[in-house]
């Protein structure tokens, strides 16, 4: 893989070519799928497209859907090291009982502000209707990017936590 030196964005980790292609094609649509092998870099392209919306004033919220593996990672690894370093951003972890800190997170991440805010919730989330109204109401409350992470966790359309992912 050779990486691309581009004065297309100012990346925080340079794009390797077959992740600046996919960012080209991705970057100004509605909705697109990123079908790319495991270990590829998708989580580096999600972060550079989601930059790039929210410097374009496109979106003022990234809601990242996350298997119970995988989400966690996003927070500890993905977003620090590849979110473009002039994004002000702002997250909360999703859980259905949170603690006292965490639930003061959610609360505060509710209120607009001018930093990108990201909230990071589990795919099992939306089994219940719970999760289902706060992402709902989150959601409403913002120009939002979603992503489904790994969306092989949501591919039976008539699951209970499939149905409001696709709504």
């Amino acid at each position: 893989m050779n990486t691309v030196h581009s004065k297309v964005y100012p990346f925080k980790t340079e794009p390797f070519e077959h992740q600046l292609k996919a960012w080209s094609m991705s970057k100004d649509k509605e909705s697109f799928a990123l079908f790319m092998e495991m270990g590829t870099g998708k989580s580096k392209v999600i972060l550079d497209t989601a930059s790039y919306l929210y410097d374009n004033g496109y979106i003022d919220t990234l809601l990242i859907v996350a298997p119970k593996g995988a989400y966690r990672n996003w927070h500890i690894n993905e977003i620090p090291s590849h979110l473009a370093d002039h994004i002000i951003y702002r997250y909360a972890i999703w859980s259905a009982s949170p603690r006292k800190k965490e639930k003061q997170y959610l609360e505060d991440i509710i209120r607009a502000g001018d930093e990108l805010r990201i909230v990071i919730m589990n795919v099992e989330a939306f089994s219940s209707p719970k999760g289902v109204k706060w992402a709902t109401s989150f959601l409403n409350t913002s120009r939002a990017m979603m992503v489904i992470d790994e969306s092989t966790t949501i591919k039976n359309p008539t699951a209970k936590r499939t149905k409001p992912l696709l709504s």
